[in-house]
């Protein structure tokens, strides 16, 4: 497993240009040699808070060329079931139904940080004291990469639309 840090990395607030940006990263790997202990895998950190590190699994076993997987260390994303570090779209959106609940005035102030990751722009605040769910840091994290990922699979189709899409119904 090689380990890729790229938690200073300053991402372009382009959605075109990101998404070109963070394939060239998967670009520079070096080729398998096999399967199994043969493959070359590749975790990409994008994030440290505390215990916790959000990073992109290379390569996904979904075999989409490009595709990764967001992972958050620390986190099991299936309670009841088989532990995964992989939050799922459902898992976020459970997330943010929830912190809507518990209080839709603070919510608000936190979707327009998400609206600010949609449009490819850098959040001005990640504390949202909610008391419930992930932490909103970990948690807008996230909601990036998954966009992220989406524009990556679904670039000829509506990317990071169809995420979006989701949350703008909460």
């Amino acid at each position: 497993m090689i380990i890729i840090d790229l938690t200073k990395h300053k991402f372009k607030n382009n959605r075109s240009e990101l998404r070109k940006e963070i394939i060239n990263f998967f670009l520079k790997e070096n080729p398998g040699t096999g399967k199994g202990e043969f493959t070359s895998r590749y975790n990409y950190v994008v994030k440290k808070k505390g215990n916790r590190e959000v990073y992109l699994k290379r390569p996904a076993q979904f075999n989409n060329g490009f595709d990764f997987t967001l992972n958050v260390s620390n986190i099991n994303f299936n309670q009841g079931g088989r532990a995964t570090t992989r939050p799922t779209h459902g898992n976020i959106l459970d997330d943010l139904f929830q912190k809507k609940v518990a209080n839709a005035e603070l919510y608000n102030e936190l979707k327009i940080q998400i609206d600010k990751i949609y449009n490819c722009q850098s959040p001005d605040k990640f504390e949202f004291n909610f008391g419930i769910g992930l932490d909103t840091e970990i948690l807008l994290e996230c909601i990036k990469w998954l966009f992220v990922e989406q524009d990556v699979t679904y670039w000829n189709y509506s990317g990071r639309a169809m995420f979006y899409s989701k949350i703008q119904e909460i």
